[in-house]
């Protein structure tokens, strides 16, 4: 089983918080042999209570935990890129040589980022399969 990290933009918004709950919800049907884990749900209640940066790296840790990141590429309020934090944990992920994908609303994946082992099927550079 992967663990996969949902990366939502927030902002203080809980509207933002029931939509990457629902997504989950969602996620786990479609994918039932996958473990979601979404900030918003495990730290977002913090936002208020925590300097930023501190919640950030609480999220980072997760991310690093997990094998995979999910981008929402649509939401209420626009796109990952334009979310600081989502930025943050795809800069993250991408050091981290984690797979990366963008979600739409209708659960459809699109490759970001594929790591090297990946890019060159599953051998190291000197061709010696990892």
């Amino acid at each position: 089983m992967i663990a996969v990290y949902l990366a939502h933009p927030y902002g203080g918004d809980e509207n933002n918080v029931e939509d990457a709950k629902q997504m989950v919800k969602r996620l786990v049907k479609k994918f039932p042999e996958t473990v979601f884990l979404s900030p918003l749900q495990a730290t977002g209640f913090l936002y208020t209570e925590i300097p930023y940066i501190v919640g950030m790296e609480m999220c980072l840790e997760m991310l690093s935990r997990c094998d995979e990141l999910l981008l929402c590429s649509d939401y209420q309020g626009g796109s990952w890129q334009e979310s600081k934090g989502c930025c943050m944990e795809y800069a993250a992920a991408k050091i981290a040589d984690k797979p990366i994908y963008s979600i739409s609303s209708e659960l459809n994946l699109s490759p970001i980022f594929s790591p090297l082992r990946e890019q060159l099927g599953g051998r190291n550079l000197e061709g010696k399969k990892l």
